[in-house]
């Protein structure tokens, strides 16, 4: 016979992992170990009779194993009918960490769960499940990942979660089986260990140590290892349990910085990074204990220091400065917070959110130390990433001083310069180090499809690469799935190869050398992929290598095949011409022909030529954008000539210009690339009265609050943001201006119907600044359309106007008479008519006043008003 086997006190992991493995190979029964986890055992009691396990008591005597398979585990105790020979496959998500004899073989990889590695078989083999077996499967995979949560969990368990939810898994049954409820005695102990729980930073790391001794015994420690780590969140939990003579050690980690089966195994124990066990024995609680702290600095890796992370030199301001001094300061370096010196005391931090909120109430004049956040949080070079994150956190600031032992001030470091540091991985090999920063960068279906697509270029000989901003973005460790193929050669000849062997369908335009491979089922399954995978894209761009030339300025180019070089060196700036070869060999090698890396590294936006502005104007918006959104400085040559150029974008067509607008305003930070082309006198050009004032910076903070916050429901499902922010710098230009500005950018007419409608609304805001009626708001706003509303809204310098306009936007607008024609006739016997209107329209300004308040007063006040029309 064949079995299935795990651990003892096993987890849904575990159990899953059973079932899993027998719906591979039905011919395996799971074996249920002795001893369960309490939650697991009340699964099985409810269902345990629709699933195909046995205990070990039921297998039958005299049976020969003839193979087992031992799943979420890499030590197990045998049962009846098992020998030294018996063939055994260990299928676990940890690494191996124990020698194999000659009838042992391992399989795995490191995923959240071991339920993973068999779900991917299953939906590989395309296996039905039932609802029961679904959610059993992904209580295994939630278990073990803490709900998707833990920093273990992979896009792998995701994916597997997904499919088992499509397959019918109840989230609501996972729930009610994942919330451990403590028995009173784990209550008991749960307690008294917090009261005696101890935490300890070791290199960075935060540990938590928790000792306690019990006098009966407690089922199911590490039950309350999991929650000491869900209540202090610490890089690991230790959990000493005393019960007479005998010591037990649960241990749980978070983090690759600790590996916790190191300190297990020093008391005999044994597990893996993140879990581990020991049972020990005729040892004193704490003496244990010291012996863990003395152990801990080994085997805590150091973590990188704030050193690596830091800008040498900083700029501070002083606490007695204007606030209007330090926002001119913060718009001419572009940075988001200085330091607060007093007396040569670091006294606190300015942030440029709060100089933006000082600024939007006037209050420029007052000093710095008035609006800053007053306090002393510095870290040294020496600390590491985890107690900066950590001071970060409690603090709330975004910028972190960093000071030496003397208290001098030697620089700073940023949320930013934290999330650059995420996900890097230095490598010897340059070559390897950009595979896989790529492979990192996208999906693992999209990254097996680069794979065959690179293989079919080096069969045909074709050089291939991967260009454009998906490469800069990967150096500078930011997402972007926009991954661009150029072709040395034949691009539409590579596609119909690549075609001919994977499947899908082509669309080419020879006039240009492009080609689409469209993706779909028959490609995902020469892959070995999930075609309903997340990630997986629905087409692939390949553009043949080529040079361009213009006839004259502003013209669109004329294009023709040229090498990568060539290709490189018609983009617009030098961070732009960075490639990655696929094909052909080495894969991965890094091509910048232009010093594309360097200026990246240097934080600069510099145009390949001098020309490249006269060629295109519309460059000139993308330089601020990429500047902004970068966080680069544009460097003095390239700004000397985006000046030069200017009146080149009057030949640009409007829809151009436009769509390089629309680009802007769609960034996080709008504002500030609009205030640079203001800087640069690009708006200027584009309008003489286009300008962005403080005006228009309140209305723009208001806008971007709107949009996370929504004043009224319906912006929930509003689509016109990007118009209605334009509209916030437009509306104060004269109705025919607008409209020759609207015309010279080629807006549609309803949308510039709606930059219309903003700029009325806007006029309205000084009458809804006054004390109004709820029914003269409704007479002001009804003929105007949202776009209108929230445009004003957002440009309103009083919460009385806010607060009509969202009533509006929310309430007001809704509100109906509930008497309508039919009834005026009934009860009023006038002859239907205008009459009609104007008493329809006075019930809804009573309702709205609060004249009338029920239907019954409604009915009484239409009579009068309908005596009251006859009389005169």
């Amino acid at each position: 016979m064949k079995l299935v086997l795990t651990h003892d006190n096993a987890d849904f992991d575990a159990v899953a992992s059973l079932l899993a493995a027998h719906k591979l190979d039905p011919a395996a029964t799971p074996v249920l170990p002795r001893r369960v986890n309490r939650n697991v055992e009340h699964f099985l009691t409810l269902y345990a009779a629709e699933m195909p396990f046995i205990r070990p008591h039921d297998l039958k005597r005299g049976g020969k194993v003839e193979q087992a398979t031992v799943v979420d585990t890499q030590s197990f105790t045998t049962v009846r009918g098992m020998r030294p020979e018996t063939p055994v496959q260990f299928i676990d998500h940890h690494p191996l960490s124990r020698d194999l004899t000659g009838s042992q073989q391992f399989s795995g990889d490191t995923v959240g769960a071991a339920t993973t590695l068999l779900v991917e078989q299953l939906h590989a083999r395309h296996i039905s499940l039932n609802p029961l077996e679904a959610t059993l499967l992904m209580l295994g995979i939630y278990e073990d990942t803490g709900s998707l949560s833990y920093g273990t969990t992979t896009a792998r368990d995701i994916r597997c979660a997904a499919w088992l939810l499509e397959r019918g898994a109840n989230l609501d049954l996972v729930r009610e089986f994942l919330q451990h409820r403590l028995v009173p005695e784990q209550r008991k102990l749960y307690d008294r260990l917090v009261e005696h729980a101890e935490s300890h930073s070791i290199n960075g790391q935060i540990v938590l140590l928790a000792c306690a001794a019990t006098k009966q015994p407690v089922d199911e420690i590490a039950t309350l290892a999991h929650k000491l780590r869900e209540l202090y969140e610490p890089a690991a939990v230790f959990v000493l349990v005393q019960l007479n003579g005998d010591i037990q050690l649960v241990a749980r980690g978070t983090t690759d910085a600790m590996d916790v089966s190191v300190i297990a195994r020093r008391f005999g124990g044994g597990g893996h990074g993140r879990a581990a066990a020991a049972l020990i024995r005729d040892r004193v609680l704490d003496e244990v204990r010291r012996e863990i702290l003395d152990t801990l600095p080994e085997i805590v890796v150091a973590s990188v220091c704030v050193e690596a992370l830091m800008s040498h030199g900083v700029q501070t301001v002083r606490a007695f400065e204007r606030v209007d001094a330090a926002a001119e300061r913060m718009q001419r370096t572009g940075h988001e917070g200085f330091p607060v010196i007093e007396g040569g005391a670091l006294v606190g931090l300015l942030t440029r959110r709060a100089v933006d909120r000082a600024m939007n109430h006037q209050l420029g004049y007052q000093p710095v130390r008035q609006i800053m956040d007053a306090g002393r949080v510095t870290v040294r070079p020496s600390d590491s990433i985890e107690v900066l994150q950590q001071r970060m956190m409690r603090s709330g600031w975004g910028q972190i001083p960093v000071v030496d032992a003397q208290d001098r001030l030697l620089g700073i470091v940023t949320r930013t310069d934290l999330i650059k540091r995420w996900g890097q991985h230095p490598d010897t090999s340059r070559r390897d180090d950009m595979m896989r920063r790529m492979a990192e960068a996208v999906s693992p279906g999209t990254w097996q499809l680069i794979r065959a697509i690179a293989q079919q270029a080096q069969e045909q000989d074709a050089g291939l690469y991967v260009v454009g901003g998906f490469v800069r973005d990967l150096l500078l460790n930011q997402p972007n799935m926009d991954v661009d193929l150029v072709v040395e050669g034949d691009a539409i000849g590579l596609v119909r190869a690549i075609q001919s062997v994977y499947g899908g369908e082509m669309r080419s335009h020879a006039q240009f050398g492009t080609a689409k491979w469209l993706l779909d089922e028959t490609v995902a399954e020469h892959l070995g992929v999930d075609f309903t995978g997340s990630g997986w894209p629905d087409f692939v761009d390949f553009a043949t290598a080529r040079t361009e030339f213009y006839d004259e300025p502003t013209a669109l180019p004329t294009v023709e095949r040229g090498s990568i070089k060539l290709d490189l060196h018609r983009r617009d700036f030098t961070i732009n011409t960075l490639a990655i070869r696929l094909s052909p060999e080495p894969m991965g090698e890094l091509l910048d022909f232009y010093g594309g890396e360097q200026d990246l590294l240097d934080g600069m936006i510099r145009v390949l030529h001098s020309l490249s502005f006269v060629d295109d104007p519309t460059r000139i918006l993308r330089a601020v954008r990429l500047e902004q959104r970068l966080g680069f400085h544009i460097e003095a040559r390239t700004e000397e000539l985006i000046r030069g150029a200017l009146p080149l974008l009057e030949r640009v067509s409007g829809d151009r210009v436009r769509h390089e607008l629309a680009l802007i305003l769609a960034e996080m930070e709008p504002l500030r690339a609009l205030e640079r082309l203001e800087d640069l006198g690009i708006l200027t050009t584009i309008h003489p009265d286009l300008q962005i004032d403080e005006w228009v910076r309140s209305a723009f903070f208001a806008v971007r609050e709107a949009r996370r916050y929504h004043p009224w429901p319906s912006l929930a499902d509003f689509d016109n943001w990007m118009l209605t922010t334009f509209s916030l710098f437009t509306a104060r230009l004269p109705q025919s201006e607008l409209e020759q500005l609207g015309r010279r950018l080629q807006f549609s007419r309803p949308r510039l119907n709606h930059l219309h409608d903003a700029r009325a609304t806007i006029a309205l805001l000084p009458e809804l600044e006054q004390e109004q009626l709820p029914s003269r708001v409704v007479d002001l706003l009804e003929p105007q359309d949202e776009v209108g509303w929230l445009a004003a809204w957002s440009a309103a310098s009083s919460d009385r106007a806010r607060g009509y306009i969202a009533r509006f936007a929310r309430e007001w607008r809704l509100v109906k008479p509930t008497l309508d024609g039919r009834a005026v006739q009934t009860l009023t016997g006038l002859t239907p008519g205008p009459i009609y209107g104007h008493l329809l329209r006075r019930l809804r300004q009573a309702w709205l006043d609060g004249d009338i308040t029920s239907p019954e007063e409604e009915k009484i006040l239409l009579l009068q008003l309908a005596k009251n029309s006859t009389q005169n």
